[in-house]
This record gives structure tokens, C-alpha cells and sequence, in this order.
């Protein structure tokens, strides 16, 4: 009896110490998420060794990993003030948390204290078979780019290195209890750059560009003692309708290298609005393009540090 593609349960959780599964259930910490996909991963040790015949010695497998990549729907708690299913893992992609209860929930980037977070993947077999297989990822650390489209939902794509473990058969967890939220569409959303709401756009996205890099051991499992968030790069691009050089003038400020402040706010319900906001970005550069007939500019962008680790915010409100 097969596994079927569809029927997959996620879960994560922050980990108190790194690399211990601080075992995530299914009442507590499920997440909504599409495009599931679990990839063992391992570095193959060719052995070149010369003998009378040119046939190969088998090949070994040295260090061990796994990659999970999912994505998410960008939406709050509910209530405003109250962490969302999805803090976990931005805190996991290198963000820091800071709640004001009752108000807002606010991720910035961080550069030290990274957290981790324990992913439990879930095959289901047939949902009355009660058979499960248990992919189970400690130690895990990613990267997040978060997608807009004009009437769409906004969506967050995650990718997570972490620890190597052996999959599992495992019975029926449970049912999982899932954020209740529904996400808001990317539509009536507050557009702006350096405070201009002229600016008509289809689609932004904004790559958070982080570089995870494993940590050799000699005495880790896997050889792998962890991964760490090293560096960022944060970058994006959106591609608006073409305007006037009086309306906006994006030549003179990819010229000159002039940094300007973006943000978009999504939704409009208390407890389910976001914004993204960029206070210091600089346009990479300026490419024609067409929409349905209709003259646009591409335009990559990449972000800056106002004073430090501000480069980026997503408030929750």
C-alpha cells in the first residue's frame, strides 16, 4: 500500500538546545503548509582505487543531511499581540521575536542567538490504514522568501538544513490542530517607495538570502555536528508599470545608488495584518518588460542596514 502525495502532517518546534528534539505534537505545534518535500542528502565518497580491472570499488556515503523545503500562507495569530504558527520558523531563518502583547508581533533580522527548531514530517499511508512514516529533522536552520501577487495569497517558501535521522514507521499521531486563520489576499494592500503610493505593480518578493553552512565533525552522527546562519543578503525585485520620470524617477536612484525605504501592508482584520518593510533598499537595475501588452519595468533590489539588524521587518498586528 502506497504513501499518498497529498496526505503529509508538519510540524515544528523551537528547540531549547541545539539538536534536541523537543518532541512537537500534533495539538500543539502543527503547521499549514503546501509543497512538502524531504530530501536526504550526502556527500559520496568515490574510492579510486587501482587495481588490474577498471571496474570501480563500491562507493561509500560520508556526511549525512536533510533538506526540507515547504511553503506557508502569510497570516497572522488572529489576535493581535499574539505570536503566529509561523514565528517558529522565521526565528529558525535567522529573526529575532519581540511581542507587545495585545498590539503587535514584530520579526527583525538577528545576528547572534539564532534559534533552531525540531521539523517532524509525516507520511500518511491511506488515512484509515494507520500507518505513518516519520521523517524527523533536529538541528534545523533555513532560509525564507516571502511571495506577493496582485489577488493572491502571500505565501512564505522555507528551506531547512538539519541533522541527519533515519526515518521511522510510526502509528497514527493524531489529528492535527491547525491555526484557524484564514490568509488575506494580496489586494487594497499599502504600497509604497520613499512614501510614493504611484507605483502599480503585479508581483514582490523579498529573499531574506540567508547562507547556511554545515558544521564538519569528526564525532558527530552524520559527521555534522549542526548549521549556522553565517550570513545574509537580503534582496528581492518587483516590476511596476511604466511611469513618467516626474512621477517616479527610478534612473537618478539606481544611479546613484540611493537608498529608499519600501513597505506593503497586507490585510485588514485585526490579529491578520502584515507588513513588510525595507527602510534602506537600492535598485540592482532596470530591465523592460511586458505584461499583457502593457509596458513594465523589472527591477531587483536588495536591502540595507538602517542602524543594524533592521534591514527587514514583518510585523504582525
Amino acid at each position: 500500500m502506497g504513501y499518498r502525495t497529498r496526505q503529509k502532517i508538519l510540524l515544528a518546534k523551537e528547540e531549547s538546545e541545539y539538536g534536541s528534539d523537543p518532541t512537537p505534537t500534533v495539538g500543539d505545534n502543527a503547521i499549514d503548509a503546501e509543497e512538502i518535500k524531504v530530501n536526504y542528502q550526502g556527500e559520496v565518497l568515490e574510492r579510486g582505487l587501482q587495481r588490474e580491472s577498471l571496474s570501480p570499488v563500491r562507493s561509500l556515503v560520508g556526511q549525512r543531511w536533510i533538506e526540507v523545503s515547504f511553503t506557508c500562507e502569510l497570516k497572522g495569530s488572529g489576535s493581535a499581540g499574539t505570536a503566529p504558527a509561523i514565528g517558529d520558523l522565521l526565528e529558525a531563518c535567522g529573526f529575532s521575536e519581540s511581542v507587545d502583547e495585545g498590539s503587535s508581533v514584530v520579526y527583525a533580522p538577528a545576528s547572534v542567538g539564532h534559534k533552531s527548531i525540531t521539523i517532524y514530517v509525516y507520511d500518511v499511508q491511506t488515512a484509515s490504514s494507520g500507518n505513518y512514516r516519520l521523517h524527523k529533522i533536529t538541528g534545523a536552520r533555513g532560509n525564507v522568501n516571502i511571495v506577493m501577487e496582485a489577488g493572491q495569497i502571500a505565501k512564505l517558501e522555507f528551506t531547512f538544513q538539519g541533522k541527519y535521522n533515519l526515518p521511522t514507521d510510526e502509528s497514527d499521531p493524531g489529528n492535527a490542530s491547525y491555526e484557524s486563520t484564514t490568509p488575506p489576499v494580496v489586494d487594497n494592500s499599502t504600497f509604497t517607495i520613499n512614501s510614493s503610493d504611484a507605483i502599480i505593480a503585479q508581483a514582490l518578493n523579498l529573499d531574506m538570502g540567508n547562507e547556511v553552512v554545515k558544521r564538519p565533525d569528526i564525532t558527530s552522527s552524520g559527521g555534522i555536528a549542526g548549521f549556522e546562519i553565517v550570513a545574509r543578503k537580503p534582496n528581492g525585485a518587483f516590476n511596476p508599470e511604466a511611469l513618467l520620470v516626474a512621477t517616479y524617477d527610478f534612473w537618478s536612484d539606481w544611479t546613484a545608488a540611493t537608498e529608499r525605504a519600501l513597505s506593503i501592508l497586507i490585510g485588514s482584520a485585526a490579529g491578520n495584518k502584515a507588513t513588510i518593510a525595507a527602510p534602506k533598499i537600492t535598485l540592482d537595475n532596470i530591465a523592460e518588460g511586458d505584461r499583457d501588452g502593457i509596458r513594465i519595468e523589472d527591477i531587483p533590489y536588495r536591502c540595507g542596514l538602517s542602524s543594524g539588524d533592521d534591514e527587514v521587518t514583518i510585523t504582525f498586528e
